[in-house]
């Protein structure tokens, strides 16, 4: 499975799209991953780069996973908009589209009352998966406070809130079930992310209670 990520530094974010891939292989899933994204980016400026135009319509992906602009947050109207354009390059293109719910920050994001709806209005109007992180970070304030889901800049995903996030797209996207999987992930020998004991469960747990919207690959 070809897999590409379209979105901003909510996406690349301690290389979430690796992380992704990686427990996505260790589900026995054959992945290339990779990914369009710059600090900041819309969909709309994203729709405006020929990178995005020529990779959904000839780079061969399977899936395209595609992330609005988290500060900026367009009114639902528009979003639906960008959405409808994004996935009619994939289906020209022969890819499958799918969504990332953005999720909701200390510092600098606008409240999840605007964005969830959104997401889930357009993944029902074209019938779409979505990666559930918004409402995974909302969960996880009660389910499990003690998880620092956060980085420094209180913006961004720590490497708990990105491992997070990786979950959502295998439960959320391809109705995957995440409890069991690793609680680290490596690199050439190299570990890149390591969760404490018992975090790695919790936040599996968190993932699996969201709802399987299961892309079929067919």
């Amino acid at each position: 499975m070809r897999l590409l990520f379209l979105g901003n530094s909510h996406t690349y974010y301690n290389d979430m799209p690796y992380i992704a891939a990686e427990l996505l292989r260790a589900r026995g899933e054959a992945v290339q991953v990779a990914m369009l994204t710059r600090g900041g980016e819309s969909l709309a400026g994203h729709l405006q780069n020929e990178q995005t135009r020529f990779n959904l319509l000839y780079g061969g992906w399977d899936v395209c996973i595609a992330q609005e602009v988290t500060s900026d947050f367009p009114a639902a109207a528009e979003y639906v908009r960008r959405v409808s354009l994004v996935k009619a390059l994939c289906d020209e293109g022969g890819c499958r589209c799918a969504l990332y719910m953005n999720f909701e920050a200390p510092r600098d994001t606008p409240p999840l009352r605007a964005m969830c709806p959104a997401v889930l209005a357009a993944a029902d109007r074209f019938q779409l998966p979505v990666a559930r992180a918004g409402d995974a970070f909302s969960l996880a304030a009660s389910a499990c406070p003690e998880i620092d889901l956060y980085g420094p800049d209180r913006h961004h995903a720590s490497s708990a809130g990105s491992y997070l996030i990786a979950l959502c797209v295998l439960r959320g996207v391809f109705g995957m079930d995440v409890l069991g999987l690793p609680e680290s992930v490596r690199f050439r020998g190299r570990e890149l992310l390591r969760l404490p004991n018992g975090q790695a469960a919790a936040l599996q747990r968190l993932a699996q209670s969201l709802p399987d919207d299961l892309l079929d690959l067919g």
